[in-house]
């Protein structure tokens, strides 16, 4: 279902589509999509000092201002949007680069609600779509995922399975971008939303631009797609600031220790005591791939499939500390200036990623010649996953 996350309304929705303005008048609406709009980390909101817009950005001078609403429908603040950082992978051949804009809002006293970008000659105007003003949380002790853009069929169960694993470690917060997915996913998203575990932000139904994509393997545009996932991670990087510590995985990896330490136990008692300067660590990824068949017990993903590689460095993700990264993509974390990303070539914890090959018939393709090996470390806590997995399928009235 497409759901309510990815309707359009003229006013109140979440900036995805814009109408046209009228033609004598400069403007931004054709070429700028707003997927998040984001404060600075504060716990006293009249201490925030700036907004944070992340976009795609067809634009070819990036030169806006922001237009700050508050509970009237009337613009009580207008400012310079400030390019703060434009994702540098192929921006070059890109028509929409992913891209950031800060607005300076230190003078404003009242609360925020909504926010516009207009080209210099464009009034203010509260008849265009509007983006909400997402306030993000502070929560320096704790951990949150961001689980990027959430798209197409999703397996119910799976999902269950692994926000159920994620509360077990001691996840705080998941951070997901909504595309169009299956109903029951969909009544999934929505239970740990009301649990108050999931924060979900919407991402357009159908990307902007001229060319035809999403992120299914066979849809995805190898420049451009890479931009549109990097919004997400900058949505992840603002609204997640605050947390004290972040992971950037997906919803068919785990991070597993092999005492199931939960994740801040396990950085403030080994990680950190032994790399006082780290900013991040990569992770070694296992890949239980699907395609070499069914080699543990049913019903749950994670003990159904415990086959697995050896750890190595490929298609890697890193947990990493806000408040000494600069900047951060799906992949790699750049940190500010006195710390380091630590790569962990022989650690007690390991990424496991549960997938298919993208070209199970093709024999080249790299997942196909990973050396296999038996862990069912997974198993150790089936029982207990699965009573919880469930529990929570029953309220959610699955029948799948």
């Amino acid at each position: 279902m497409c759901g309510e996350l990815c309707k359009t309304s003229r006013v109140g929705h979440p900036g995805l589509f814009f109408q046209k303005p009228p033609k004598n008048i400069d403007s931004c609406s054709e070429a700028v999509h707003i997927i998040s709009a984001v404060t600075q980390g504060k716990r006293d909101s009249d201490l925030i000092e700036f907004v944070v817009l992340n976009v795609l950005d067809g634009s070819v001078r990036s030169n806006f201002d922001c237009c700050i609403y508050g509970d009237a429908k009337l613009s009580f603040h207008r400012v310079k949007a400030v390019v703060k950082e434009t994702y540098p992978q192929k921006r070059r051949v890109v028509s929409l680069k992913a891209r950031q804009y800060q607005c300076f809002v230190h003078n404003i006293s009242s609360p925020m609600k909504h926010i516009q970008l207009v080209g210099k000659k464009e009034f203010c105007n509260s008849s265009h779509i509007r983006q909400p003003v997402l306030y993000a949380p502070v929560k320096e002790n704790k951990f949150a995922i961001c689980a990027k853009i959430a798209y197409n069929y999703l397996n119910p169960l799976h999902l269950i399975e692994w926000f159920e694993y994620q509360k077990m470690m001691g996840v705080d917060t998941v951070l997901i971008a909504l595309q169009q997915v299956n109903e029951d996913a969909y009544a999934v998203f929505k239970y740990y939303e009301r649990e108050g575990i999931a924060i979900l932000i919407s991402f357009p139904c159908k990307l902007p631009g001229n060319i035809d994509r999403n992120f299914e393997p066979h849809k995805w545009n190898y420049h451009q797609s890479t931009h549109d996932e990097q919004v997400a991670v900058y949505s992840c990087k603002e609204i997640l600031k605050g947390f004290g510590f972040v992971a950037v995985v997906d919803l068919d990896e785990y991070i597993v220790h092999k005492n199931f330490s939960s994740y801040t136990e396990m950085f403030k008692s080994e990680l950190l005591p032994a790399f006082p300067d780290a900013a991040a660590f990569t992770l070694r990824v296992s890949f239980f791939i699907t395609d070499w068949g069914v080699s543990g017990v049913e019903p749950l993903l994670t003990s159904k499939y415990i086959r697995g590689s050896k750890p190595i460095f490929n298609r890697f993700k890193t947990i990493y500390m806000p408040n000494r990264t600069a900047t951060v993509d799906t992949h790699v974390v750049w940190p500010i200036k006195g710390y380091r990303r630590i790569m962990l070539r022989s650690h007690n914890v390991i990424l496991y990623h549960y997938r298919k090959c993208k070209n199970s018939g093709n024999t080249t393709d790299v997942c196909m010649t990973f050396a296999k090996h038996g862990d069912t470390k997974m198993m150790n806590i089936m029982f207990e996953l699965y009573d919880k997995v469930v529990a929570v399928k029953r309220r959610c009235g699955i029948s799948a």
